[in-house]
């Protein structure tokens, strides 16, 4: 990546310009090797930065599209800052996790499928959004494993343990689903929604997940409280 290049350039020219210099006009390359090691975190860090907030007017263009309900302009948006990506580590994958989040929401599953498959593994909601695709097809295999994957990246993210467990539980697996939640207690032991939710699994009880509320619903894996309200009106 550019960022990596170019810091390494400006340490190794400060190794050599310190290096000769406190060495009288011979290479004692020893001399230079802290500063150059500083001048390399120092470029990087700037460089870094700079590549970060360039991605954050980015994204904060794309959301006032999205505020404004025009998903292919924002989408459009996001597109625009994939060069970034050649400067920086993981912003293509960071990338690609905002585009698929947005696409799974709209419910357009099919398209966000390979922007999800490329998200950025720290990203737990479209890592999440993955699993519960697959989750739709019924490719379980598959589920867990991306499932697996999140929960080890993100250990203190209760939705996504609760969801985990959720999915299992409705695939049919129960005790899969109590051991998700016994292990998501383990790296949570105060989380009090994974402590009640491992309890109604427990005495054969429905999970309780509408108190994440919207964060809940953005995975389309239930209907929201006024979607379900008409459901049930159409039907009479």
């Amino acid at each position: 990546m550019y960022n990596v290049i170019i810091s390494a350039l400006a340490g190794i020219a400060v190794t050599l310009l310190i290096g000769f210099g406190l060495g009288g006009g011979e290479l004692k390359i020893w001399y230079g090797i802290l500063p150059g090691l500083i001048a390399f975190f120092a470029a990087y860090i700037f460089l870094a930065r700079r590549i970060l907030k360039l991605v954050q007017a980015a994204v904060a263009q794309a959301q006032t599209e999205l505020s404004k309900q025009r998903v292919s302009q924002a989408i459009a948006v996001l597109k625009q800052a994939y060069p970034l990506g050649k400067w920086q580590f993981f912003i293509a994958s960071q990338i690609d996790a905002q585009i698929g989040s947005i696409l799974y929401m709209t419910q357009k599953f099919d398209e966000s499928e390979p922007y999800l498959k490329r998200s950025f593994k720290k990203n737990w909601v479209s890592r999440a959004m993955l699993a519960a695709l697959y989750y739709k097809r019924k490719k379980y295999t598959e589920m867990e494993k991306v499932f697996d994957e999140a929960v080890k990246a993100n250990k203190k993210e209760s939705l996504l343990w609760n969801m985990y467990a959720y999915c299992m539980w409705k695939a049919g697996d129960r005790d899969k689903a109590i051991a998700v939640l016994n292990r998501a207690l383990e790296a949570m032991p105060e989380d009090a929604k994974s402590q009640t939710n491992l309890n109604a699994l427990k005495n054969n009880k429905k999970m309780k997940m509408r108190s994440w509320n919207l964060m809940w619903y953005q995975f389309h894996l239930d209907k929201p409280p006024a979607q379900r309200q008409n459901a049930q009106f159409r039907r009479r």
